[in-house]
C-alpha cells in the first residue's frame, strides 16, 4: 500500500485531489478540506447537504479502495474519507470523515490514530495543516470535541507504537424517577 500519492507513476491526485492512503487502524484516504472547496469547519448538515462535495469524496473512494487493496468498496464502509485542515481548538489537527457518503457525527477512535499517523508524513496534505506536538499526544478535532492519541515515534520518524489517550465519551442522556410511594 503506498501512504503516498507523491511517487505514484499514474499522477500525483486521485481525481485531481492530492491524498494520503493510509491505515493505522482504519484505512484512510486523508485530503485537504480545502481542495475539496470546503474550510473543514463546516457542520455533518452541511457537509452532508453538500452533494457536490459527497459526489466528489465517493469518486476519490472507488477509485482508492482498489488502490488500497480492499477492492471494490462501492458497498463497503472503507475507506474512511478524511478532509483535514488546520486546528481551531488548540489540538492538533482538524477533521471531518464519510463513511462513507455519511459524515461521522464524532471522531473515531482508530481513525484518529490513523490520522495523526498521517499528519507525520512529509508529503501528507496532513502535514501541512498539522500542529504536531513535541510529545507524540495529538488531539484530533472534530466539531463534537476531540479524540486524544499518542504516537510512539522513534529518532527516525518511524512509528513505534500508537494508542489512545481516552475513548470514554458521553452515550446518552437520562433521567431518574424517584421512587412513588402511594
Amino acid at each position: 500500500m503506498r501512504s503516498s500519492l507523491a511517487n505514484w507513476p499514474g499522477g500525483d491526485a486521485i481525481v485531481g485531489i492530492n491524498a494520503t492512503l493510509i491505515d493505522n487502524g482504519m484505512p484512510c484516504v486523508v485530503m485537504l478540506a480545502s481542495d475539496l472547496g470546503v474550510n473543514g469547519r463546516e457542520t455533518r448538515e452541511e457537509m452532508e447537504a453538500n452533494e457536490e462535495l459527497k459526489q466528489r469524496v465517493e469518486k476519490i473512494r472507488l477509485v482508492a479502495g482498489p488502490m488500497m487493496n480492499l477492492g471494490d468498496v462501492k458497498t463497503a464502509s472503507v475507506p474512511k474519507m478524511v478532509l483535514v485542515s488546520a486546528p481551531t481548538a488548540g489540538g492538533g489537527i482538524n477533521t471531518r470523515c464519510f463513511i462513507p457518503d455519511r459524515v461521522h457525527a464524532t471522531v473515531g477512535v482508530l481513525a484518529a490514530v490513523t490520522i495523526a499517523t498521517a499528519s507525520g508524513l512529509k508529503e501528507s496534505p496532513a502535514h501541512s495543516v498539522v500542529a504536531a506536538p513535541d510529545d507524540g499526544r495529538y488531539k484530533v478535532e472534530h466539531t463534537t470535541g476531540d479524540m486524544e492519541v499518542f504516537l510512539d515515534i522513534a529518532e527516525n520518524g518511524s512509528i513505534k507504537g500508537a494508542g489512545t489517550i481516552r475513548t470514554a465519551r458521553k452515550l446518552f442522556d437520562g433521567r431518574v424517577f424517584p421512587k412513588v410511594t402511594l
